[in-house]
């Protein structure tokens, strides 16, 4: 009879050790798949740096159909300067973007700061006025999720785009007729996910009065 007792507790220790050990091993597996999942939804800030400059020299030599393989099924939406309205400002797709080149009309993009006269022109002429007015891309400093300077326009990037990153391109004032505030930023804000990023809004930014 001791000896069946003794048979019985052996084989129970046995079995502790060996459901201790299938929880250890499962733990271990949901935390691998977790960080494959990770790591397959991640795009790193060298490449989310190289994508954005890739786009701006898009934006610069006009290839639009380049410039729309960037653009998710949300469209890109457009903002002139650092307040984004989100009902109000210029969403366009990809097909719209590839053309471009093709398109006259003149679309309202919101209002000039000061005047508050309507910014109505094509996409040519917005692109030109409100996106690569600079040399963003020879001038600019870059930063990611950041501002490197702020006007006294409100900046509601991160509640317009929660989730999402952005790399900011930006020219410091250089005349010293305006005390610096001659300058620039080009945002570009990008949704990132299952390892690859999708350019959702380009945001315009200088001193505003």
């Amino acid at each position: 009879m001791k000896n069946i007792f003794i048979l019985i507790f052996v084989v129970s220790v046995f079995a502790v050790a060996c459901n201790h050990s299938s929880k250890n091993n499962s733990d271990q597996e949901l935390k691998t798949d977790s960080t494959a999942a990770s790591l397959k939804d991640s795009v790193s800030d060298e490449d989310l740096i190289q994508d954005a400059k890739m786009i701006v020299q898009h934006f610069k030599n006009k290839e639009f159909s380049q410039l729309a393989e960037y653009v998710g099924p949300q469209g890109l939406r457009f903002s002139a300067y650092a307040f984004i309205d989100t009902s109000k400002d210029v969403v366009m797709s990809a097909p719209q973007i590839r053309n471009i080149a093709t398109s006259s009309e003149k679309l309202l993009w919101g209002e000039y700061d000061g005047s508050g006269e309507p910014i109505k022109m094509t996409i040519e002429q917005y692109f030109a006025d409100f996106v690569i007015d600079a040399d963003f891309l020879k001038k600019g400093e870059i930063s990611i999720n950041e501002f490197l300077q702020r006007g006294n326009t409100i900046n509601n990037i991160r509640e317009a785009y929660p989730d999402c990153k952005w790399v900011e391109f930006f020219i410091k004032g250089e005349d010293p007729r305006y005390d610096g505030m001659d300058w620039k930023a080009l945002r570009l804000v990008f949704r990132v996910g299952e390892g690859k990023a999708v350019l959702v809004g380009v945001v315009h930014d200088e001193w505003t009065i």
